[in-house]
């Protein structure tokens, strides 16, 4: 048996007894030496537990967070001497080892008292005869206090020692403090044991074996608590295995699409392996129905008007933090206009203002009605922009193709309101991409970029996005369309936007931007 004496702590001066094989020491109820959850933090919920072995018993560290202390040494596994003072954590509870001598059950030394001298032979009061095999005790002193008894009837021949902690349950007063000192859990289950007993309805138990039946009842009642909680669990470690894997396999189809864009990009036109890699993208291409959410948040301060006076007539947008990329064009309708020349921030209510210092177009830029030329420049700001765009590189751009969503912002010419300016959110595709002749031509070449977004004059110079919220294109302008009609019995040519409108390529700032 395994007496445990609590020298340091919450439950410092009380004594337990143990008749098990293994006792387990930590701070969680189901232990069979338990620490107070509160004041004891330094112990672990199940810190330590001793085992009785072939050649002794045994206290093993049960890798608690703080460690298992035998004369200020650090332990895993201790043979127990007995009086061996063991503390759990540095500076945690402590307690006293002891090993009692196991007593068969129904020996006269199992929990019996210590043998009390008889009386001796002690002699019959006056008058009345002597019982028949009795003897007198011998002379006894009175307590204090009290008056000695009438004359013959001497005191007992030796005091009768006090019980011993051995022979009190178990739990006991400690021998320094000479009080009953227990832990609140231990008092709930004598009192719950003793009215058992006192209502018949059961005998008293130890505090052992009140723990055992206080452990199976609590676990049998959360059984249930127990099943749901295992099928919680699992049902989240399917949700996370799944996330995990569509997280992969988009990322694996990411990838895939930009390697199949790149080998599309590096075969000519009429190469036919290109309708495979065509058909193999078609059956890769992602789907975010956030996407564009999350792209005009992230760029809309990086968004301006360009205005003249109270009017907007154009969309730049920051690729750096103090210059501005636009169209060649809206350059030379800036010059024609003269005066002060304003970027206005996108949401800025007309009140966040950089003045543009200066302006340059591309150098092989040409204003020819039938001829299209590089429309892309820069104009520089006094100030810097809040948030800065991100271009696409020359891989990205040779792999954009006919079929690509690319999303648009910029300032509609109705909405071009310099007193509060905000941009449109525009979504499209691309229809083809080609050289300025509108022939197919080596990926070098193409920075003809062909897209259906119903945008207006004050969307030129708008950003065209790709899929991965990069710039691979400016929006420049639209086609025109030439129909003969019948006006008054005279038939005349009416000439209509079209549908159809085009950008350049992000690339084509390298002759200008160093």
């Amino acid at each position: 048996m395994l007496r445990v004496v609590h020298t340091f702590g919450r439950n410092a001066g009380s004594v337990e007894l143990h008749d098990r094989r293994v006792v387990r020491f930590g701070r969680a109820p189901d232990n069979d030496v338990v620490f107070d959850p509160n004041h004891d933090r330094d112990a672990s919920s199940h810190h330590a537990e001793a085992r009785l072995e072939a050649a002794g018993w045994v206290l093993y560290d049960l890798d608690s967070r703080n460690g298992t202390y035998a004369g200020g040494q650090r332990i895993k596994r201790h043979p127990i001497a007995s009086g061996d003072e063991l503390t759990f954590g540095t500076k945690g509870p402590r307690v006293r080892l002891e090993l009692v001598e196991r007593h068969a059950p129904g020996s006269p030394h199992a929990h019996a008292p210590p043998p009390y001298p008889a009386p001796a032979a002690y002699p019959a009061p006056a008058g009345y005869p002597a019982p028949a095999g009795y003897p007198a005790p011998a002379a006894y002193s009175a307590p204090t206090g009290y008056p000695a008894p009438a004359a013959g009837y001497p005191a007992p021949a030796a005091a009768y020692p006090a019980p011993t902690a051995a022979h009190s349950g178990n739990v006991a007063a400690a021998p320094p403090a000479g009080v009953r000192r227990v832990g609140e859990r231990t008092i709930a289950m004598m009192i719950s044991s003793a009215v058992s007993a006192a209502t018949g309805r059961a005998k008293p138990r130890g505090t052992v074996e009140i723990n055992a039946m206080l452990h199976k009842e609590v676990r049998a009642a959360t059984a249930g608590q127990r099943r749901t909680t295992y099928v919680l669990a699992l049902l989240l470690v399917v949700a996370l295995a799944s996330l995990a894997g569509l997280i992969v396999y988009n990322r694996s189809s990411h990838d895939e699409i930009s390697q199949l864009r790149a080998e599309l990009a590096r075969l000519p036109p009429e190469d036919p392996r290109r309708k495979e890699i065509e058909r193999r993208l078609g059956t890769l291409h992602p789907s975010n129905a956030n996407f564009g959410r999350n792209l005009h948040d992230r760029v809309r301060k990086g968004i301006f008007m360009l205005a003249s006076g109270r009017e907007g007539f154009c969309t730049a947008f920051a690729v750096r933090p103090s210059v501005l990329v636009t169209n060649a064009h809206c350059i030379s309708a800036a010059k024609r206009r003269g005066g002060a020349i304003v970027a206005l921030e996108n949401e800025g209510r007309g009140q966040v203002s950089f003045a543009v210092t200066s302006m340059r177009p591309h150098p092989l830029h040409r204003e020819i009605a039938d001829q299209l030329t590089p429309d892309i420049g820069i104009v520089s700001i006094a100030g810097r922009a809040a948030a800065v765009l991100e271009l696409a590189a020359r891989e990205e751009l040779a792999a954009a193709g006919a079929g690509d969503d690319v999303y648009l912002i910029g300032f509609p010419e109705r909405l071009t309101d310099a007193a509060n300016p905000v941009a449109t959110f525009l979504a499209a595709n691309i229809g083809r991409i080609t050289g300025a002749n509108g022939r197919p031509v080596a990926a070098a070449d193409a920075w003809l970029i062909q897209h259906d977004a119903r945008s207006t004059s004050g969307m030129s110079g708008s950003p065209i996005f790709n899929g991965q919220g990069k710039v691979i294109g400016i929006n420049a302008g639209g086609y025109l369309e030439g129909n003969d009609e019948t006006i008054s019995g005279q038939k005349t040519e009416v000439v209509k936007a079209s549908p159809y409108k085009f950008g350049m390529r992000i690339d084509l700032l390298d002759a200008i931007l160093r």
